[in-house]
C-alpha cells in the first residue's frame, strides 16, 4: 500500500522518511477523486463543533463518525485504504520500515509483540490542545518509574484523520501526543497550485545532544533549529516515529480559503505514555 522502504529512512535528526508518489498512483487518484467537499466538513464541523480538531477550525473527519462512514460507504479506494490503515497490516508496515531503529528511539514498550485493536475508535474527547492533570501526572510517574520497568506489548488502534484547513492554521515545534507511536502525513494538495502562503511543514533537531530518553517533547523554539521545510504537493508523504525529539510544526496559513488537503494517520498505544 505504501511505496516505501527501509532503504527510504533517513536517520537524522530523528528516523523519517520523506515520499513523493507514497502511494501508487492510480490509487491515489482514486482517493483524491473521492476526498470530502468543504461542505462535508462544514456538515461536520456542524455536528462536533471545534472539539478534538487538529486544524482548530473543527474541519476534520474522524473514524468512527457519520462523515468517516459515509465516505468509506459511497468509495471503494477509501474502504480499501481505511481498511488497510484499521489493521495490523499497517503496525507491520511501520515495524518493518523502522526496523533498524525500533531498539534505539526509546520505547518504553515492546512494539514487536503489541497488536491493533480494530474494534476501537479513539473519541474526540480524549483530543485536548493542553496536556490534562491526568496526562502530567502520567508524564511524572513514566520519568520516575519508566527506566525500572520491563517492557511489555500494549494494545494498539490507529486514526485515519482526515482535514481541510482553509486559514489560521500554524503549530510550534512539537512531538505528537506520547501514546502515538507513529504518524504518517499525507498531502492531497500542491500549494503552488492553489496559491497557498505559509502551510509547510517544518522538521526541526533539538540543540543539545542527549539520549533519546531525556528530550522534552515540547521545547522551547530557541532551544531547536530547523533543518527542513516541505512545501505540501499531491501524494507527498512523511512518516516517523513519535519519538521525544521527533519535532515537526507548520507554518502559519497565512491564505484564506485556500484549501490545504492532508491526512494525517496514526499508530497508538491505549495508554499514556510509550516513550
Amino acid at each position: 500500500m505504501l511505496t516505501i522502504t527501509r532503504e527510504d529512512v533517513v536517520a537524522q535528526p530523528f528516523p523519517h522518511v520523506i515520499k513523493d508518489g507514497i502511494l501508487p498512483a492510480d490509487f491515489y487518484k482514486a482517493l483524491r477523486a473521492d476526498f470530502p467537499s468543504v461542505d462535508v466538513f462544514e456538515e461536520q464541523r456542524g455536528a462536533h463543533g471545534r472539539l478534538g480538531s487538529r486544524t482548530g477550525a473543527g474541519f476534520d473527519i474522524y473514524r468512527g463518525e457519520p462523515a468517516f462512514d459515509a465516505l468509506t460507504r459511497r468509495s471503494e479506494a477509501w474502504r480499501e485504504f481505511a481498511g488497510w490503515i484499521n489493521s495490523e497490516a499497517f503496525a507491520d508496515k511501520f515495524r518493518d520500515v523502522f526496523a533498524d531503529h525500533l531498539d534505539t528511539i526509546g520505547l518504553r514498550v515492546d512494539v514487536r509483540d503489541s497488536h491493533v485493536n480494530s474494534d476501537y475508535a479513539e473519541p474526540r474527547e480524549l483530543l485536548t490542545e493542553t496536556a490534562t492533570l491526568g496526562d502530567k501526572v502520567a508524564a511524572v510517574a513514566n520519568v520516575v518509574t519508566g527506566p525500572f520497568k520491563a517492557k511489555k506489548p500494549v494494545e494498539l488502534f490507529t486514526r485515519l484523520d482526515i482535514h481541510k484547513s482553509t486559514s489560521g492554521y500554524a503549530k510550534k515545534p512539537h512531538c505528537d501526543r506520547p501514546n502515538r507511536l507513529c504518524s504518517l502525513i499525507i498531502y492531497f494538495c500542491d500549494a503552488e497550485e492553489r496559491g497557498l502562503k505559509g502551510g509547510d511543514l517544518q522538521i526541526f533537531a533539538h540543540n543539545d545532544k542527549k539520549p533519546v530518553e531525556n528530550y522534552e517533547r515540547h521545547p522551547h523554539p530557541e532551544n531547536v533549529a530547523q533543518v527542513a521545510q516541505l512545501r505540501p504537493r499531491e501524494n507527498l508523504g512523511v512518516f516517523f516515529p513519535c519519538q521525544n525529539n521527533s519535532y515537526h510544526g507548520v507554518t502559519q496559513v497565512e491564505s484564506s480559503g485556500v484549501e490545504r488537503d492532508f491526512l494525517y494517520i496514526n499508530v497508538s498505544g491505549r495508554t499514556r505514555w510509550l516513550w
